[in-house]
């Protein structure tokens, strides 16, 4: 059991850096102006790339409501990831610990009893589908032998998971102090949900049929509470391509919702979190589902996984001192770059500021780094990358004895040389006039001397 726990805890810490790193230098699109979304918070993932491509006030500390039971289904689901068979043959039940603090409050249940002897299996269901907060009470005292406990439980799985803006009191999701989470929050939760077994399997089912149990002597099917899955239930806001996950609803937090939705090889998961219960004029509206179906149809219409950089693209050239044969070399961005992207937003709108090192020096190795490119859009950088390489450039002795002689000729050392040269000759040619005429002094000298012997003879 320590080692899984170990296991689990390693997994966490992995995923929600990656999911942190990712966040924190994603680039998302703002909300389109045709899209007239009621929610006070919206995010956006797409699961094949994990990039996070919509966004409104993402990090904004709201009420979840039941999407609290997410936290609560992901403890129990850890509890028995390797004995997943023993959630169907674990049967619990619930004291009055579990029901005092939900009398007179209306909340959602699943009409289960105090004394009540129910498979975990069956709790997981009425927890997602039927939202039962009774459910999420009866799986918190039998895991952690309180309902304290399991809520510092939910905190501790939540601070592993990097949710910084999250903090729970209660396991089911009613309004009380202290008890908030954000849309990103709850995105890095319900992704980290999606890895264990049967989370999906559950919270995506439409409908379930619970056992009989000593209190209810027939089995009884529950619904899920996310009317987009069924035509019959949803009406207006049915849409095919969605799937759970859960759905939240309080007078302080709003109508909220997580859901999934699949089309064209394409999967988002969507949170929505703050949306009104009643238009203006009271009536009750689900503007969680209105919301949902508006963007999922606006992410399956315009977004596409797009190539925005090639690593075969030629962008510069860069100079380099001593090359055999030619003084540059052409490089190429180290890999491509590709993500999800609107197709309304042409790609010539994208700017690439190129970098290139200064002071390049044959030899030069194919894939040498030699600069670097950033890609921006409206100002924001999608990505840095270095810049390599297309080909190989060897060493000229020739041209760099050249280059040495070229730079050497105007530069203040070859007019020290010059003056010094200069300053040499000069003094050297006054050395030889000195000594020329100091000879032919003394030749004079000499030949006077010799004249004068002569006369004597005679």
């Amino acid at each position: 059991m320590l080692l899984r726990r170990a296991a689990a805890v390693f997994v966490s810490l992995v995923l929600s850096f990656c999911l942190l790193s990712q966040s924190a230098a994603a680039f998302t699109f703002s909300l389109p102006s045709e899209l007239n979304i009621a929610s006070e918070a919206v995010y956006l993932v797409n699961l094949d790339t994990k990039e996070v491509v919509l966004e409104k006030n993402g990090d904004k500390q709201l009420v979840p409501a039941s999407l609290t039971k997410i936290m609560t289904a992901i403890l129990l689901l850890e509890e028995y990831k390797d004995n997943i068979h023993g959630l169907s043959t674990t049967y619990v039940s619930g004291t009055s610990a579990c029901f005092d603090e939900l009398y007179l409050t209306g909340c959602s249940n699943a009409d289960i009893q105090i004394g009540e002897k129910v498979s975990y299996k069956d709790l997981l269901y009425a927890l997602m589908l039927r939202s039962a907060c009774e459910a999420a009470n009866i799986i918190a005292y039998n895991l952690a032998g309180s309902l304290e406990a399991f809520a510092q439980m939910m905190n501790d799985k939540a601070y592993e998971l990097g949710c910084r803006n999250t903090h729970f009191t209660n396991a089911h999701g009613l309004f009380w102090e202290d008890h908030y989470t954000t849309a990103h929050d709850m995105a890095i939760i319900t992704q980290y949900a999606l890895t264990l077994p049967m989370f999906e399997e559950i919270s995506c089912s439409q409908e379930y049929t619970m056992e009989a149990t000593n209190f209810h002597g027939e089995p009884r099917k529950i619904i899920h509470t996310n009317f987009m899955m069924s035509k019959a239930q949803g009406g207006d806001n049915y849409y095919e391509y969605v799937k759970g996950i859960k759905t939240g609803t309080l007078d302080e937090a709003g109508r909220c919702l997580v859901s999934l939705a699949m089309k064209d090889g394409y999967s988002y998961l969507l949170v929505t979190m703050g949306a009104p219960q009643k238009d203006a004029n009271g009536n009750n509206v689900y503007y969680n589902f209105i919301d949902a179906k508006a963007i999922y149809t606006w992410a399956f219409d315009n977004l596409r996984y797009t190539d925005l950089i090639l690593d075969t693209e030629e962008l510069a050239e860069v100079p380099v001192s001593y090359g055999e044969g030619r003084d540059f070399v052409i490089v190429r961005p180290e890999e491509s770059y590709s993500r999800i992207w609107d197709l309304s937003v042409p790609l010539s709108s994208l700017h690439k500021k190129i970098t290139v090192y200064e002071n390049v020096v044959a030899p030069v190795n194919e894939g040498d780094t030699l600069g670097t490119l950033e890609l921006q859009y409206a100002g924001e950088t999608l990505v840095t990358m270095d810049l390599v390489a297309t080909s190989s450039l060897a060493r000229s002795r020739q041209a760099e004895l050249m280059t040495v002689a070229q730079n050497f000729v105007g530069s203040e050392h070859f007019y020290d040389a010059v003056k010094y040269t200069a300053g040499f000759f000069l003094i050297y040619t006054i050395l030889i006039i000195i000594i020329k005429i100091a000879v032919a002094k003394q030749n004079k000298k000499q030949s006077y001397l010799m004249g004068g012997r002569t006369r004597r003879r005679k």
